[in-house]
Formats: C-alpha cells, structure tokens, sequence
C-alpha cells in the first residue's frame, strides 16, 4: 500500500513539474500582453494630449470657434 501512494505521489509530483516547465517556456499570450501595454500607453498620451484644458484641445476649440464664427458672419451677409 505504501508503495502505491509513493508511486502515486511520485507521479503527480512529476506531472505537476512538467506542466511548471511547459508554462514557464510558453511563450502563448506574451504577444497579446505586450500589445496591450502597447495600446495603454498611446491611451494615456491620447488622453494627455487630447485631454480638457490640454495644448492640443484648446487649439482645436479656438481653431473651430473661429471657424463657427466665420461661416455665421458669410451666412448673414451673404459672402463667402
């Protein structure tokens, strides 16, 4: 009986340590993680960047106000 819970023992000690060296080898999902890290920090610049009272946004604002602000005085007198 104890030889067969040793050979039991040994057997799952000998699976589980294989399968802990197949996962550390694996290279599956290291892709995917990177392009998420990828993709988080270019988020987070985007965010920067584009984010309220930013450089950029306040730019754009005052860039289509101008525009708004044109097009309302052509409508109103007629010229282009």
């Amino acid at each position: 009986m104890l030889n067969t819970i040793n050979t039991k023992y040994l057997a799952t000690y000998v699976s589980v340590t294989e399968s802990i060296k197949r996962f550390k080898l694996s290279e599956k999902g290291v892709t995917a993680v990177e392009y998420g890290i990828v993709i988080a920090g270019v988020a987070a610049v985007v965010a920067t960047v584009f984010g309220s009272g930013g450089t950029v946004a306040t730019l754009l604002t005052n860039i289509f106000a101008k525009v708004t602000t044109s097009v309302t005085n052509s409508m109103a007198t007629g010229t282009p």
